[in-house]
């Protein structure tokens, strides 16, 4: 319906850890030194992206 947010995509596991999907990469960052990347997750608003550190994001990497 019109101005309902759908569900977000439910986690899935990856080597036995539970992870959520990576709908897109925006930005990256350099924060105390290290690599950061600016996440758009799957099935989540623009307000819910996040930054993440590197190792946070090596599956969505790798796709």
């Amino acid at each position: 319906m019109e101005g309902q947010v759908p569900e977000p995509a439910p986690p899935v596991e990856i080597e036995g850890e539970v992870e959520h999907e990576v709908e897109a990469i925006i930005d990256s960052r350099l924060y105390r030194g290290k690599l950061e990347f600016l996440v758009k997750w799957e099935g989540y608003t623009d307000e819910e992206n996040t930054w993440e550190p590197e190792a946070n994001v090596e599956h969505a990497k790798e796709a």
